[in-house]
């Protein structure tokens, strides 16, 4: 199996949308219109489901397309990072795994919309250490994590992680560190004028301000399945890195770089799990398990060991997705 997915043909690709459809019957037989409401700190998920929200199919239709978009573009930002054997449908593989191990509900469904921006910010970050000069890159990182906090509220956070990301790449001069700032308020800014001349600015700042009062650290209120997962995602991490950092891989200074930076975005992940109700509605930490997970795949040689493995996984993943709709949870 772990050959198969090795190269990057039509049938792969095939074999990867199939899977990913099947994953999501869930979500298309019960309706997530019926469930996610609109919230004031969120105004492009309240656009979407303005849009969407009327028909019983329209908004599984439209996330469903956003994901297989986000598995597309996560699997060529890997390799054209060289952080997976070019060529190689991997990335995309595991990245339907990772992120479908929990069932697609009202709270994860903003995040999978939020992803690609999340990932665009994270391909910007990946670049700059490449460039001579990095300030597009830096304002695009900035305005990427703005627009997917309008989708998903606690992405906001991120744009710290823009910040530390900055100095791990080695990017001097006080100057750059208020570009990606910059980058950030100006969707903001746009909006709160908008906010201003429909004289609802009042409300909304106060709104706002409600929103980062929820963002504070809580107690995690975890199922059994929860705990199993989070506890599987952090072991898959922790064998990936230690894979990752082994002599047999690419041990580029560039590539360093970049697995440093996505392991600052781990923490940051860790982080958000405290931050959110439900708990499992963080997809970022499957998002950089994925990233992880797809790099030591490329490097290991032991594949019937691994098939097992990712047999077992798969299974499990299916499980989890479809016994809910018989009252197993």
């Amino acid at each position: 199996m772990l050959k198969f997915f090795r190269h990057s043909y039509i049938a792969q690709l095939v074999v990867i949308i199939v899977m990913a459809l099947a994953l999501w019957v869930p979500v298309f037989v019960y309706s997530l219109s019926d469930n996610i409401t609109p919230d004031p700190v969120t105004p492009i998920t309240n656009l979407i489901i303005s849009i969407f929200g009327s028909s019983h199919l329209g908004l599984p239709i439209f996330t469903f397309v956003v994901f297989i978009t986000s598995v597309l573009f996560f699997n060529s930002m890997l390799s054209v990072n060289q952080l997976v054997t070019r060529n190689s449908s991997i990335g995309a593989f595991v990245y339907v795994l990772c992120v479908c191990c929990v069932p697609v509900q009202q709270d994860y469904c903003q995040f999978l919309i939020a992803s690609p921006f999340i990932m665009m910010a994270m391909q910007t970050i990946y670049l700059i250490y490449m460039v001579e000069k990095p300030e597009m890159y830096l304002m695009n990182a900035g305005i990427f994590l703005s627009i997917a906090s309008m989708i998903y509220f606690p992405a906001i956070i991120l744009i710290i992680w823009v910040l530390l990301s900055m100095m791990i790449m080695n990017i001097r001069g006080s100057r750059y560190y208020f570009i990606p700032i910059i980058g950030f308020i100006t969707p903001y800014f746009l909006l709160f004028v908008y906010f201003y001349f429909s004289r609802t600015l009042i409300e909304n700042i106060e709104d706002y301000q409600l929103a980062f009062n929820d963002l504070q650290l809580m107690k995690l209120d975890l199922s059994s399945t929860d705990k199993i997962i989070l506890v599987v995602a952090f072991v898959l991490s922790l064998l990936s890195i230690l894979k990752i950092r082994s002599g047999n891989t690419d041990n580029s200074i560039s590539t360093r770089k970049k697995v440093t930076v996505t392991i600052m975005l781990m923490a940051f992940s860790l982080i958000m799990l405290f931050m959110q109700k439900p708990v499992i509605s963080n997809g970022l930490i499957f998002l950089v398990l994925a990233v992880f997970a797809s790099m030591a795949l490329c490097y290991v040689k032991k594949t019937k060991i691994v098939d097992i493995v990712i047999i077992v996984i798969m299974v499990a993943v299916f499980a989890n997705q479809y016994l809910p709709m018989f009252g197993i949870y």
